[in-house]
């Protein structure tokens, strides 16, 4: 690897952003502070919508333009996106699979008898595309395998076209359902309906979210008659294909409620006056949970224990199967009699068998230290979803990949925990993976990892990306990292992966520690991180950058204004900048969940502490900054990127003669048909070529070491 040696073109004049003050009050007064870019929130202003495409067109013409654009892109293209894999799901007795043609840009879907087999395609997003490039956001195949419901969103909005769909012949039976934004469809055991969750704003306020619709009124969605202690609610029909668990809350789920489908038709209370953990499913008579209900605080990980159906409140009729340790129990998936359980072992994936009795049968052995999933992200979201997907007969199914691995399919045997490879990683690189440790202001050790290629010398500083997430009880987890960093380690880059707190890598506590009022610890333990990488002599303030989506961008944002002696270069994407003003937007307000309400005067006072636009300050030299927005993203609107870009903007100043004189750019990246992520894989392939060529720009990864 060489070291580019030269000093970064410096930032030319950006087009200007009219000041205009104006007092702003949160938390009942207990915030007051002048606003001079509030302005930049309307999107339906003409000179809002004209600064933007201004400051667009100036990062589009400065990423283009970089030494190893070119390279890095046509290297992407050569990859493909091994990391868009997402496991073929069996259901209506064939196998869903759904994926990106080489030779097209968008999504489709293939119906077939096996898993890898010849298969007939049922949707396909390119034929269908008009103007606007389409995604996925659903494809549920009803229990008997004769009907679908095909959702899909334009330009990255989640205002989904919902349809009902005859599958042999491709009849659409109906399109269009009463809510606007509406998710998690799951049909009823005999398919005589389906459940569907509403996210308008106006029925999360109201507690309203849970809709049933009937085939024989298919446009019609009748609210269901419950009442539950929070919005986020997902059915789920059990394992015995008899029960519906409605569980609630996707950061801490729990089954409140459940319906006996050959009972009286109406829900009863199950776990509903429990708090904590409760993730699972039905052996049985008995509901096997993975909770942290009852685990001290010495022990991260959580416990499994059964509890009869009959007698789901009566604690002492309920056993342990696994008691609390530091492994920490993701999912649980049944298979028969027998309960197939997913944890993590200093965040690597293992996998073992339970009989019906609660007795461990043994292990599934896998084929080395890496990432169960059923997508190919290295994100896991085993609150939300089951990890783990049930496959034909006693088979599991679920993906396999390691840092220097892409996702391969692997399915298992729940009775003999015989494993088969079903197919190949598309890519492997040869790198080598280090597991390191440091500690954070407060004492608490925080784990990461650093992915290096094996030619890289790490007893020299290198150019270094930290990438992580800590937030809302979601994992980051030791996987494939996507072509995007391949190409980056490939080049000669490390890459490190930060388990912050907020995330779900080490359990509740480690969630808790990390989010409402004490959410300064996640900004912490990524300062911690790149300490302790710097103290190793792996990089340096110079040679290192930092990096994240949503939340992750959140904390990318919050590292560039707070730490700006760390950092060189900072890519927050789709970020929320003004965790204050997020108030405007209902949908964003469900951020509240893990950020703190700014309404509330404590809360308030907590978000302006750490918030990234308000804490600015004027003559500072901030890392070049690259702020990478959906012009269409209803979670973390663009106006979040067009107010820190400004005011960034307006603070910056050059940095000294050491560091390479010259002030380092505040670029704003607004894509035109994107949403919370970027839609079409030629788009993202190109916005993964910019951020690389950004950080190589940034951090001095050399030229020639780019492969085209």
């Amino acid at each position: 690897m060489t070291v580019n040696s030269r000093a970064p073109r410096p930032a030319t004049s950006y087009p200007p952003a009219e000041m205009r003050p104006e007092e702003v009050v949160f938390g009942g007064g207990a915030v007051r502070y002048v606003d001079p870019f509030r302005w930049l929130e309307n999107d339906a202003d003409s000179n809002v919508v004209a600064w933007q495409n201004a400051q667009d067109e100036k990062a589009q013409a400065h990423l283009s333009g970089l030494p190893t654009y070119q390279r890095f892109l046509a290297r992407l293209q050569s990859m493909g996106s091994p990391e868009e894999m997402i496991l073929p799901l069996f259901a209506g007795d064939r196998y869903i699979r759904r994926f990106v043609p080489d030779d097209q840009d968008l999504a489709v879907v293939e119906l077939s008898e096996t898993p890898m087999g010849p298969g007939r395609r049922v949707v396909d997003l390119n034929a269908m595309r008009v103007d606007e490039p389409l995604q996925m956001a659903a494809y549920a195949l009803s229990n008997s395998g004769s009907m679908a419901i095909v959702a899909y969103t334009a330009g990255g909005r989640e205002k989904p076209v919902v349809q009902l769909v005859e599958v042999e012949t491709g009849k659409v039976l109906s399109q269009g359902l009463p809510s606007e934004r509406l998710s998690s469809f799951t049909w009823l055991p005999d398919d005589s309906g389906f459940f569907y969750m509403s996210m308008d704003p106006a029925d999360i306020k109201a507690g309203r979210t849970l809709y049933r619709v009937m085939l024989d009124r298919p446009t019609q969605a009748v609210l269901e008659p419950v009442e539950t202690s929070h919005f986020y609610v997902r059915p789920m029909v059990a394992a015995d294909r008899r029960h519906v668990l409605l569980f609630v809350d996707h950061l801490a789920p729990r089954p409140e409620l459940i319906l006996d489908t050959q009972g009286t038709g109406s829900w009863k209370p199950f776990l509903k006056d429990m708090k904590g953990i409760f993730r699972g499913d039905i052996v049985g008579d008995r509901f096997f949970a993975i909770t942290d209900d009852g685990v001290p605080a010495r022990a991260s990980g959580g416990r499994l224990v059964s509890i009869p159906l009959s007698t789901p409140s009566r604690r002492e009729t309920w056993q342990e199967v696994v008691p609390p340790s530091d492994a920490v129990l993701a999912n649980l998936l049944v298979v028969g009699d027998r309960a197939v359980v997913l944890d993590f072992i200093d965040t690597y994936s293992r996998l073992r068998v339970f009989n019906q009795a609660g007795n461990l049968e043994g292990e599934i052995a896998l084929p080395g230290r890496g990432l169960v999933n059923r997508t190919g992200t290295f994100f896991s979201f085993f609150n939300v979803i089951n990890t783990l997907v049930r496959g034909r007969g006693d088979q599991i199914d679920f993906l396999f990949a390691t840092p220097a691995t892409s996702p391969a399919y692997f399915t298992a045997n729940a009775k003999t925990r015989e494993l088969t490879q079903v197919t190949a990683p598309e890519w492997t690189l040869d790198a080598r993976v280090l597991d390191c440790k440091a500690l954070s202001k407060d004492g608490a050790e925080v784990a990461y990892h650093v992915v290096a290629h094996r030619d890289v010398d790490l007893s020299r500083p290198q150019p270094t990306v930290i990438i992580g997430y800590g937030g809302y009880n979601v994992a980051v987890l030791p996987g494939w990292f996507g072509s995007r960093w391949a190409a980056w380690i490939e080049a000669g880059g490390v890459l490190v992966l930060g388990h912050l707190r907020g995330g779900g890598e080490f359990g509740s506590q480690w969630w808790h520690q990390g989010r409402l009022e004490y959410k300064q610890n996640t900004f912490n333990d990524l300062y911690a991180i790149a300490e302790d990488l710097i103290a190793r002599r792996i990089t340096t303030p110079r040679q290192l950058g930092v990096t994240g989506g949503s939340n992750g961008g959140v904390m990318a944002a919050v590292a560039a204004v707070q730490r700006p002696d760390l950092f060189r270069a900072s890519s927050p994407e789709a970020p929320i900048t003004d965790l204050l003003g997020r108030m405007r937007d209902p949908f964003t307000m469900a951020a509240t969940l893990d950020y703190g309400d700014p309404s509330d005067p404590a809360m308030a006072r907590v978000l302006e502490s750490w918030s990234p636009y308000q804490n600015v300050e004027d003559g500072v030299a901030y890392p070049a900054m690259l702020i990478d927005c959906g012009a269409n993203d209803p979670r973390c609107p663009p106006w979040h990127g067009r107010k820190l870009a400004a005011r960034m903007q307006q603070a910056s100043r050059p940095r000294q003669a050491s560091t390479n004189s010259g002030a380092l750019p505040i670029l704003l990246r607004v894509r035109a048909d994107a949403g919370h992520s970027t839609v079409g894989k030629d788009d993202q392939t190109r916005q993964s070529a910019e951020v690389l060529a950004f950080f190589a720009e940034y951090l001095g990864l050399g030229e020639n070491d780019v492969r085209s």
